[in-house]
Order: structure tokens, then C-alpha cells, then sequence
């Protein structure tokens, strides 16, 4: 990614909050959504990074538990 790329937004169109108030298409929380279009680059690459460990520990939950 070059220094003039802008990072694209991971919404997928499926805007549900699950319980914890964090979307289930994007697995961003509620406030990271807000914040979005105003954030930094360094802060939208955190972003990111937070959304994937979300959804890893999502995918780890949906193990059978003899394959974790």
C-alpha cells in the first residue's frame, strides 16, 4: 500500500450489532464506526487490526473444542 492509498473501510453491508455492540458483517465496535471517516491512517490501521483479532477469536470460539 503506497503512502497516497487510502484505506478502504471494512464495512460489508451487514450492519448488526451483536450484544456487545460490535457489528457482526465488519466486527468493528460501535465506536470504531463513528470514528472511522475522521480517523487517522495509523488509527484506521488499528482499527483493522482490532477488527481481525475480533474475528479470530470468533472463528476460534467456532472450533469444536477437540479442534482447538
Amino acid at each position: 500500500m503506497g503512502e497516497d492509498d487510502e484505506i478502504e473501510s471494512p464495512c460489508v453491508g451487514v450492519c448488526r450489532l451483536d450484544p456487545q455492540h460490535v457489528c457482526v458483517g465488519c466486527h468493528r465496535s460501535m465506536d470504531e464506526i463513528s470514528e472511522w471517516p475522521y480517523a487517522t491512517d495509523p488509527r484506521k490501521r488499528e482499527i483493522l487490526r482490532l477488527a481481525q483479532l475480533r474475528l479470530a477469536g470468533l472463528e476460534q470460539k467456532r472450533k469444536p473444542f477437540w479442534r482447538r
